[in-house]
């Protein structure tokens, strides 16, 4: 083990310490369920005093359970590493901060301590399992659950409008998969309380459970293990393991300031009559997570269209789609190249061949979306004004995964709606809060094709030779998202009577975790909801990798070669 990876814990922990982790966060999650009780019901059924005192005394009582705190302790010694002395501090301050009359201090202690607890057991099973990559597509399932229950509390929906298990369970996955399409308004068919739990699922959603846990436990002064920092390499694609630990970082730091900036100028540039009287701090803060993070989830009732005529869209939301759309690599890199013109080091500044890729995949997408969706809907309208102009540009950002529209899908022409269809399946980049194929698969595939015709026998770019074991990934990647798409769109065709176009739409932008729709979401039936949630699911995971988790193959290549042949291709 090298000097990079010796600080990384290799032990697994005993039987005895993932009982432990376990009661700790059944305690946490009591906590946690004591803020539920006194906000998800318009009438508490519990006593008001004794669910605020289990807000505090049972995050307390976790730490003592874990053994992080040794309570009969009153000297140095009672505390058991950083994250005893940190979690004890915060509820003494929060304790204070309550008596001193500041709300809502219990409530956010409570649902830390959940967030905490549930972090440190995934770190706990990830040194423990045998095979971590389960904990990827497992997180998200435990976020859906929870996210779904919290839906269905009362105070999460209007009165007398209580939504079922089949559509809250719909709208967690649509959350949490970063996706965007609704079977009810989120404007008028949650409560802000609802409204905040949908937040909350996007945003822990689109960085993923295991990335944002993991960087909450170093928050908390706990180590990764050898083992996590693998596991969190192959949910980013392979990024080198021994620089998890400031990549994870970066992540948290670049998303918080990305989303405060974009808040603050949504706030700034947004109209206050297209809010029909909503807060406006909490539509900026909502629509800036939403769009880093390539929701496409909108309180306003109308997505963006209100405020077509309003600079909001394209100096806000744009933005925020194309940078969350890049990926944290791409962002990382390009951060590491400016900090080195700044520092005056000229001669390092060189980006590495995958960022030079998405950047001038996207670029290109960018425009050639613009120019055909302009050109499409110019034929249609037959006149032209700037108007037109931001339209274009705007869906041809948004389509790739963003889910945000300024025009009305009514009013796209078939031509529109294909080349829509077409960046919604090539998505966004790798390591990013968007779905989709990947602009780098789309672009290792055209390259694959260039290459073949031009008789070269490696695929080539930016004088570089890729190996052909990326091709084919590059290809079954793109085969298995399009066998999630015609499976699913087979299965909708024998069950829903709803025209085909608008179908496939549907489930294309379903599977890329785009959000757009041409009406169909609210005219499934309860079975069409559940193949709709599948599918976004699928999206988000990945079917291929799902299958690899949950067979396990570690993709090793065999110790044997077979005889080579050939076969005619027509």
């Amino acid at each position: 083990m090298n000097d990079e990876t010796s600080r990384f814990r290799a032990v697994a922990p005993s039987a005895s310490g993932v009982k432990l982790a376990v009661a700790s966060l059944l305690l946490c999650a009591a906590a946690a369920a004591a803020v539920a009780l006194e906000h998800g019901f318009r009438h508490p059924p519990m006593p008001l005093p004794i669910l605020r005192v289990a807000q505090f005394a049972l995050p307390w009582l976790a730490l003592c359970v874990r053994g992080d705190v040794v309570w009969r302790s009153v000297s140095r010694r009672r505390w058991r590493g950083p994250f005893g002395a940190t979690g004890e501090a915060l509820v003494a301050l929060s304790l204070v901060a309550e008596a001193a009359g500041l709300p809502g201090c219990g409530e956010t202690l409570a649902v830390a301590a959940f967030v905490a607890a549930s972090i440190r057991l995934n770190g706990t099973l990830a040194r423990s399992m045998p095979n971590p990559s389960l904990l990827f597509p497992a997180s998200f399932l435990v976020l859906i659950a929870f996210s779904a229950t919290l839906l269905r509390l009362p105070a999460a929906t209007p009165e007398g409008d209580r939504i079922g298990w089949i559509d809250a369970t719909f709208t967690a996955t649509s959350a949490a998969c970063v996706t965007g399409l609704a079977v009810r308004d989120t404007a008028h068919g949650f409560t802000p309380f609802g409204q905040a739990v949908i937040a909350g699922t996007i945003q822990v959603g689109g960085l993923g459970v295991m990335i944002f846990g993991s960087t909450l436990a170093l928050l908390f002064g706990a180590r990764m293990s050898f083992r996590e920092n693998v596991t969190l390499s192959m949910a980013l694609d392979e990024y080198p393991a021994h620089r998890i630990a400031r990549f994870v970082w970066f992540i948290v730091l670049t998303t918080l300031c990305f989303e405060l900036v974009g808040a603050a100028i949504l706030y700034l540039s947004w109209p206050a009559g297209a809010l029909d009287g909503g807060d406006r701090a909490w539509c900026a803060v909502f629509h800036s997570v939403s769009a880093f993070c390539n929701a496409g989830f909108d309180i306003t009732g109308e997505s963006l269209i209100g405020v077509r005529s309003n600079a909001a869209p394209y100096i806000g939301v744009m933005p925020m789609i194309i940078l969350g759309g890049l990926g944290f690599i791409v962002l990382d890199d390009v951060w590491l190249a400016l900090k080195d013109r700044v520092r005056g080091r000229r001669d390092r500044i060189r980006l590495s061949t995958h960022s030079k890729l998405v950047l001038a995949t996207t670029a290109l997408l960018l425009l050639g979306g613009f120019v055909t969706i302009f050109v499409a809907q110019a034929t249609k309208t037959g006149g032209l004004s700037w108007q037109h102009v931001l339209d274009a540009a705007f869906m041809s950002t948004t389509a790739r995964t963003a889910g945000f529209t300024t025009v009305p899908m009514s009013e796209f022409t078939p031509g529109s709606r294909f080349t829509l269809m077409v960046l919604m399946s090539i998505g966004g980049s790798p390591g990013s809060t968007a779905g989709g194929m990947k602009t780098v698969v789309f672009a290792v595939l055209v390259l694959a094709i260039i290459s073949t015709v031009r008789g070269r026998r490696e695929v080539e770019v930016f004088g570089r030779a890729l190996p052909d074991a990326l091709v084919k990934k590059a290809a079954t990647v793109a085969a298995g998202l399009f066998g999630v798409i015609g499976l699913a769109t087979l299965v909708l065709d024998l069950t829903e009577r709803i025209p085909f176009e608008s179908l496939f739409f549907e489930v294309i932008s379903a599977a890329t975790t785009t959000g757009l729709s041409l009406g169909a979401t609210g005219e499934l039936t309860p079975p069409g909801r559940v193949v709709i949630t599948a599918v976004m699911f699928l999206g988000r995971i990945g079917a291929l990798s799902l299958v690899a988790s949950l067979l396990g193959t570690s993709g090793a290549s065999g110790r044997y070669e077979l005889p080579r042949d050939t076969v005619s291709l027509g």
